[in-house]
């Protein structure tokens, strides 16, 4: 089997950010009850418990939210490549993806790639700036495309540059 890519050390960070949206999604569970319970009785909010209705709303929306971005980063992770093999024998990539505690392993012939785009990843906000470039590979029979961190290191080969445009 020939590595075609690998994502380095950002496996890392990514993983780091999936488990801290767990913690992140614990601590909004938590203020969303306490929200729920509270709501209205403290002074900055009025001294007066506020109606269920009131109350449920905001326990929904914050625990909501926390649960949002958990399911997101669980998502992303599914989608994220952070190595792909290539068995010559047998015209397959072996993909490897983020789960929340391990990893997964999706095996695919070559010919059912449909297609893959570059996106340059650019974000500018105020005076922040980021590039976080990335390739989407669509493979048949997949719901979502797999994301390739373009700043990875891919390997010089023509398959390489078959399936994303580039090499090395």
């Amino acid at each position: 089997m020939i590595d075609i890519f690998s994502a380095g050390p950002r496996v890392r960070r990514v993983r780091f950010i999936m488990w801290l949206s767990l913690a992140a999604a614990a601590g909004a569970i938590w203020f969303g009850w306490d929200l729920f319970q509270t709501y209205g009785s403290r002074p900055a909010d009025g001294g007066v418990l506020a109606p269920l209705g009131v109350r449920l709303a905001w326990g929904l929306g914050v625990a909501g939210l926390g649960i949002a971005f958990a399911l997101g980063m669980w998502l992303y992770g599914r989608l994220y490549v952070w190595a792909i093999g290539y068995d010559e024998a047998a015209d397959r990539l072996y993909v490897r993806t983020l789960d929340l505690f391990g990893d997964r392993l999706a095996s695919f012939p070559v010919s059912s790639i449909t297609g893959s785009d570059y996106s340059p990843g650019d974000l500018v906000m105020y005076q922040a700036r980021v590039r976080a470039p990335w390739y989407y590979l669509r493979v048949a029979g997949r719901r979502f495309p797999l994301i390739i961190d373009a700043q990875g290191q891919f390997a010089p080969a023509p398959l390489t540059k078959r399936l994303f445009g580039r090499t090395g």
